[in-house]
Formats: structure tokens, sequence, C-alpha cells
């Protein structure tokens, strides 16, 4: 007697379900980030962030499960601008810094690139700030931020010493200062709010400074 033949079965693939939940996803996130920049992190509730997404609240606590959690992926999404899966090192912009012919178009580049960030993410990392002193949860991302912060100033310096017109006077250390300056999110708020610079505004500051501070 033969042996049965046992056909393999195919993998489950649902597009539409799977393009409904990238939506929802989206959803939640982007009402997650304009509660918590409207309410802040004690005024924010997830039944809030469902309401103004469209969902239930369990669904957002499916997805995300505290509020704590949720707040992690809508700094990831207004640093990144969007919810693909992919770190800031593997994104276009920081290929654009990597390949930049020289120092001043890699630093023009890389003022471009913290205008879109503060854009999208000054608020919340204001947010996140405020809230760190007194949340333990808040604090730990906080403290995440503050490293990525300080690895994104590493990568750029060592970026820019790899160009073939840097002055000798500029060091890594010295380089990753600058940068860990301009990147602040203080003092994008603080050049925006404070001294009413647009966006735009804030671009060309940033070039200004790189400029006096590097390449001068």
């Amino acid at each position: 007697m033969s042996e049965p033949v046992n056909t393999p079965k195919r993998p489950y693939h649902a597009p539409q379900r799977a393009a409904a939940a990238t939506r929802t996803r989206q959803a939640v996130v982007a009402a997650g980030k304009a509660a918590f920049e409207r309410h802040g992190w004690s005024g924010a509730t997830m039944r809030g962030i469902g309401d103004e997404a469209g969902v239930s609240v369990k669904t957002v606590e499916a997805l995300y499960r505290t509020k704590a959690e949720l707040l992690h992926h809508v700094v990831d999404y207004a640093i990144a601008g969007d919810l693909r899966p992919i770190s800031m090192l593997g994104r276009e912009s920081v290929a654009a810094m990597t390949d930049a012919p020289d120092a001043s178009a890699m630093l023009d580049l890389h003022a471009r690139h913290i205008r879109s960030i503060g854009e999208r993410a000054a608020a919340i990392f204001w947010v996140v700030e405020q809230a760190a002193p007194t949340h333990q949860d808040v604090a730990q991302l906080w403290a995440r931020m503050n490293d990525n912060r300080r690895a994104g100033a590493r990568w750029a310096a060592t970026t820019l010493l790899a160009k073939p017109d840097v002055p000798l006077t500029v060091d890594q250390a010295y380089a990753e200062e600058v940068f860990w300056i301009a990147m602040d999110p203080g003092i994008y708020r603080s050049l925006t709010l404070g001294r009413g610079l647009s966006p735009a505004g804030f671009e060309a500051w940033a070039r200004n400074f790189y400029r006096k501070m590097i390449l001068n």
C-alpha cells in the first residue's frame, strides 16, 4: 500500500486584511500623537485616542498594551514620518548624506533632515521630556531618545569627517558636540516658537550654524 501524500498547506495571505490592519495602526498612532500633543501625557487617554481614531479602546489596547507603549510608537512615528519598519540609518535622507560629495553638501542635507524631524516631532519630544521626571515608563523612553540622539550625532560626525574638505581643526568629539546642539529639539522649539522662525527659517539657521562652527 502506498503512503498517503501530504500536500503542504499554502500560507494564508490576505493582503486586504493586512492593508486594513496597517491603516488601523496608522490611525491609532496619528490619533495618539495628536492627543499627547494636545493634552499631554496625563491628559491623553486610550479611550480618547480610540475615539479620535474611530476604533474601540479594546482595539487600541490590542495593538499597544499600555499608554507608554503607544507613546513609544508615537515617538518613532513622529521621528520617521511613517510606520515603515526601517531604521533611520536605512532612510533615504540618511543615504543622501552618506553619498554627499563634500562637507558643505552633507551639512546642508543634515540641516534639512533635522528641520523635517523638528517639524514632525518637536512637540511630542516636549511631552516626553515634561513627563519623564514623574513617570518611570516615560523616563525610560526619554533616556532611549537621548541615547538615539547621541548615536545620531556620532553617526553625523563620522560621516562628516569622511568628506574630503573638512578643516583639519575639526575632530570627532568636536563635530559630535556641534551636531548634538543642532539636533536638540529644544533648539527647534526655541527658534520657531520663541523667535518666530518658520521651519524653513530654522533650516537656514542650522545651515549657517554648521558653516560657522565647522567650515569657517
